[in-house]
């Protein structure tokens, strides 16, 4: 439970400038740290701005806040006032926030730290336009790069996902995100005989999904694999739709392997959901997804191609290696879990509070 000192209950605030309707990697974060602070007795309150990316069923949204009691206020500017207050930073944005309290900066989003790929994007503002439809993303980039810290320096206290993410503040707390194992657990104990292959996330460049459309473009009629992917299917590829917590971490425990090509990130929530899973998952080695995990690691479409070949032939030949592979990647995601790591994050929220 995140009390203060006194062992009295917080009220705690969580923004985001993402309305919860986009459910994407933070939104379901905040959604869930919301309910695991509820659940601990704490008054609770999310607020965001009415921008979305992406849309989801509201039901599976409006359900978990009205069982806990769970405030919720979406509007152009908002004002916080509560003992602390944790907030998805997004530069410029953010600052339709007022706070009146103690407020941490949460850092999730990988154009505060790119890639050198990302980077190389941004450096054209065509090419960064073409991949974002948009002059507003590469507008934050460019902000981030040259202010980051001093817009930064407005906040009581900074947390970073990812020890490779270096900021200059005299509080900053290094959390990843925690993954919710009573969840994305195996939930197969054999799977299938067709080997399957998923990308889980959104059909977007920053993850890769081109990336992993060209490797099922070489190997589609060269072996027998199922290609899965998350929201809507594509030619051979079967689209899952949007799925809830429990019915993704079905996916992730029926699948052989989880392609992961994302360009850039601040942890790979995907990566250690499929790892919590079970799931053998093979990923760019860019510096956020330095995980203590026994990832594969390729940087090219050939390079991801031969990998799912490589894991394709452990399972059709030697499958009890291949099972010893999926039982130490769901080991060491032990790590990572919500046990180890959110009590961390209410901590952090507790030794904000009163900083003021």
């Amino acid at each position: 439970m995140a009390t203060d000192a006194e062992g009295n209950v917080m009220d705690v605030a969580l923004a985001t400038p993402i309305s919860l309707r986009s459910f994407g990697g933070a939104e379901r974060k905040i959604l869930e740290a919301a309910v695991f602070l509820a659940k601990g007795g704490n008054r609770v309150t999310v607020y965001a701005l009415p921008i979305t990316h992406s849309r989801s069923p509201n039901s599976s949204v409006n359900d978990s806040l009205r069982e806990l009691d769970i405030r919720y206020c979406e509007e152009k500017r908002v004002g916080i006032d509560a003992d602390v207050a944790y907030l998805v930073y997004v530069p410029i944005i953010w600052r339709r926030f007022e706070f009146s309290c103690p407020t941490i900066a949460g850092l999730h989003s990988p154009l505060l730290f790119p890639s050198k790929e990302g980077f190389e994007t941004f450096l054209n503002p065509v090419s960064a336009i073409k991949r974002y439809h948009t002059p507003r993303y590469a507008a934050s980039y460019w902000f981030s790069v040259l202010f980051k810290n001093w817009d930064l320096s407005a906040f009581d206290a900074v947390r970073v996902l990812n020890s490779c993410f270096k900021v200059r503040h005299k509080r900053v707390h290094c959390i990843p995100d925690w993954v919710n194992s009573s969840v994305f657990r195996p939930r197969v104990k054999q799977k299938g005989e067709v080997f399957t292959l998923l990308f889980a996330g959104r059909h977007h460049w920053e993850k890769g999904f081109d990336v992993f459309l060209k490797v099922v473009a070489l190997l589609e009629k060269k072996l027998r694999i199922k290609f899965l992917c998350t929201g809507k299917g594509f030619g051979v590829v079967e689209g899952k739709g949007f799925l809830s917590d429990e019915e993704l971490a079905e996916v992730y425990s029926e699948s052989h392997l989880v392609l992961y090509p994302s360009r850039m990130d601040t942890v790979g929530g995907v990566i250690v959901e499929a790892a919590a899973c079970g799931t053998p998952v093979a990923t760019t080695p860019i510096p956020a997804h330095s995980l203590d995990l026994p990832l594969f690691y390729a940087a090219t479409v050939k390079g991801f191609a031969d990998t799912v070949v490589k894991v394709y032939n452990l399972w059709l030949s030697e499958r009890e290696k291949y099972y010893r592979i999926a039982r130490a990647f769901h080991e060491k995601s032990t790590c990572y879990s919500f046990e180890k790591i959110f009590p961390k994050f209410e901590s952090m929220l507790k030794s904000a509070k009163g900083i003021r």
